[in-house]
């Protein structure tokens, strides 16, 4: 999980660079920290197989970066890398 986050950020950093149209387009390592920081929070009771940490990690990712996002373009971008990384 942890390197797939640090690849899809790095992608998202070079593919999806700030414009005038679209300044907050600023990714840091905060943004993975963010990630993380929501798997922490589930509980021990709910996180019983991978599966589900796998699906909290890309609700995660999905939360943190796609809903920054302002079109579809750029939504479809990172959820095909989801879906890339997810197999």
């Amino acid at each position: 999980l942890v390197e797939s986050a640090l690849q899809i950020f790095e992608d998202i950093g070079e593919e999806l660079r700030p414009t005038p149209a679209k300044s907050h387009y600023t990714f840091n390592l905060r943004d993975i920290w963010k990630v993380f920081q929501g798997l922490c929070s589930v509980s021990v009771k709910k996180s019983d197989s991978e599966l589900t940490i796998c699906k909290c990690w890309c609700h995660e990712m999905v939360r943190v970066f796609v809903d920054r996002l302002v079109n579809d373009t750029d939504r479809e971008f990172i959820l095909a890398m989801l879906k890339q990384r997810i197999r």
